[in-house]
């Protein structure tokens, strides 16, 4: 990780003076054409590579856009999201917009209160059996779905619902707040957003 951060220092210079960026951060192999498209790792797609935890490498007002899909839950609520979120609104101009897209924990609860597991498997997509394909998982309860959501085998930090997300976003600068749908957005070419999450994300946009 040390090696990491100092090897990726030349993009602070890379982006000095930029300005109208499209950012996608923690984009793991989902990178898109155009955009930024930022992780820790190098991946196919990834062409900025950074840690995106505790800073971000763009100028002041550089960005008009933010996407990060699936990747605010892999942050410590206390320790990393108020540094990611507050360099978010750092590099986004005014009237810049954030997306955020992040498993609905509220989702996952009612299902979870509901009788049977008919809500839980439209939220997951679960496969025949109770198979999780996208874990290779059965599950015999439940509670062991929910555990595998919100947890995923620890990489999982914190489980988010829109009171959360909209309280953190005003917190640290966010003056308006949406809570919105699979590809929809404020902002033309904004919801990027991969089909295959719908069922279970929750969609939340913020302007600075």
């Amino acid at each position: 990780m040390v090696w990491r951060r100092i090897g990726t220092g030349r993009e602070l210079k890379r982006f000095k003076g930029a300005r109208d960026l499209r950012l996608n951060l923690g984009c793991g192999g989902c990178g898109e054409p155009g955009w930024i498209n930022t992780d820790i790792d190098a991946a196919l797609g990834v062409n900025c590579t950074w840690d995106c935890r505790k800073s971000l490498p763009f100028p002041d007002n550089s960005a008009k856009c933010i996407f990060t899909e699936h990747f605010v839950e892999h942050l410590d609520y206390s320790e990393e999201i108020p540094f990611f979120l507050s360099e978010c609104h750092r590099v986004l101009r005014p009237q810049g917009v954030i997306r955020i897209i992040v498993p609905d924990a509220a989702k996952y609860m009612h299902a979870y209160c509901n009788d049977g597991w008919e809500g839980l498997t439209k939220v997951r997509q679960l496969g025949p059996g109770l198979t999780d394909g996208a874990y290779g998982s059965r599950y015999n309860t439940k509670m062991e779905l929910v555990n595998v959501i919100f947890r995923q085998y620890f990489e999982h930090k914190f489980a988010w619902d829109f009171e959360t997300m909209d309280f953190v976003l005003r917190r640290y600068g966010f003056s308006e707040v949406y809570q919105q749908c699979f590809g929809k957005s404020v902002q033309d070419g904004l919801a990027i957003d991969m089909p295959e999450r719908a069922s279970e994300s929750l969609y939340v946009e913020a302007v600075k």
